[in-house]
C-alpha cells in the first residue's frame, strides 16, 4: 500500500485561491459508512452537508458571482418539491432571455415556515424582468437584488457572497442523504489541480508556498493540532 500526501489547489484568479491537503491511499479506496444504523446515518448526513457547503463556495468563487438575488413568495409555500419546481421553471424562463445567466442557488425557510431562495449571480441584473418572470411561476412573489460596494464598484466581495450562500445549506431545512441541497448553472468549472507529494515533503509547507506563489498571500489556515500538519485547509482571503 502506497501512502502519499495529496494537495488540492483551486486558483480562482484575482488573488483568490484555496488549498487542502491530507494523506492519500493511492491503491485502496475508503469504504463508505453503512447507512442502516442511525449513528452512521447522522455521520453521513453531516459529511454530505459539509461537501455541499464546499461545493457552493467553490462554484461561487469559480464563477465570479458578485450580486445576491432573493426570490420570495407572498403565499406561505412550505413544500420543498413544489418550491424547487417553481425555481426550475423560473430558470428556464430566464434562460430564454439570458442563455448564459450564471447562478448558484440555495433554499431557506423563514420563521413562518415559508420557503424562499437566495441566488448568487454575476453583474448587473434586469430586476423588473426577473420579477415578472418569477411572478409567472410563483404568483404574487417578489425579487430583491443586493450588493456591497467595493473598490471595484457595486458588487459583493466574492468570498463574502460565497460564504453567505454556503451557510444556508445547514440553516432551517432538514435534508435527506440523497437530497439535492442546492442548484447551480451547468458548466461552472472549478479550477482544481491535484498534486501528489513525496512523503518526505511537508504538505503544509508546500501549500503555503503554493498559495503565496498564486495569490501573493496566505490569510487563513485551518490545521488541527492532532493532525500534526498532515491535513488541513488554507486560503488567500481572511
Amino acid at each position: 500500500m502506497i501512502i502519499q500526501n495529496r494537495v488540492t489547489v483551486m486558483d480562482y484568479g484575482e488573488g483568490y485561491a484555496e488549498a487542502s491537503w491530507g494523506r492519500s491511499d493511492t491503491i485502496t479506496k475508503r469504504k463508505p459508512l453503512p447507512r442502516g444504523r442511525s449513528k452512521e446515518r447522522e455521520i453521513n448526513k453531516e459529511k454530505s452537508k459539509r461537501q455541499a457547503m464546499a461545493s457552493v463556495r467553490r462554484k461561487c468563487m469559480a464563477a465570479g458571482l458578485d450580486h445576491l438575488v432573493t426570490l420570495t413568495y407572498r403565499e406561505n409555500i412550505q413544500e420543498k418539491e413544489r418550491a424547487w419546481s417553481h425555481f426550475v421553471q423560473f430558470i428556464r424562463l430566464v434562460h430564454t432571455y439570458f442563455p448564459d445567466w450564471l447562478y448558484v442557488c440555495v433554499m431557506e425557510r423563514q420563521e413562518r415556515g415559508a420557503i424562499h431562495f437566495h441566488l448568487g449571480v454575476k453583474g448587473y441584473q434586469e430586476v423588473d424582468l426577473l420579477r415578472s418572470l418569477w411572478r409567472c411561476v410563483a404568483g404574487d412573489g417578489n425579487i430583491d437584488v443586493s450588493y456591497v460596494k467595493t473598490g471595484k464598484g457595486a458588487q459583493w466581495k466574492r468570498q463574502r457572497l460565497a460564504s453567505y450562500l454556503a451557510k444556508y445549506i445547514s440553516k432551517g431545512l432538514e435534508n435527506e442523504l440523497n437530497e439535492r441541497r442546492y442548484r447551480a448553472s451547468l458548466g461552472i468549472e472549478i479550477p482544481k489541480q491535484i498534486i501528489y507529494l513525496h512523503p518526505a515533503i511537508n504538505p503544509m509547507e508546500y501549500v503555503m508556498y503554493k498559495l503565496e506563489s498564486i495569490a501573493g498571500q496566505v490569510a487563513y489556515v485551518w490545521c488541527p493540532e492532532e493532525s500534526k500538519g498532515l491535513y488541513g485547509w488554507a486560503c488567500s482571503w481572511g
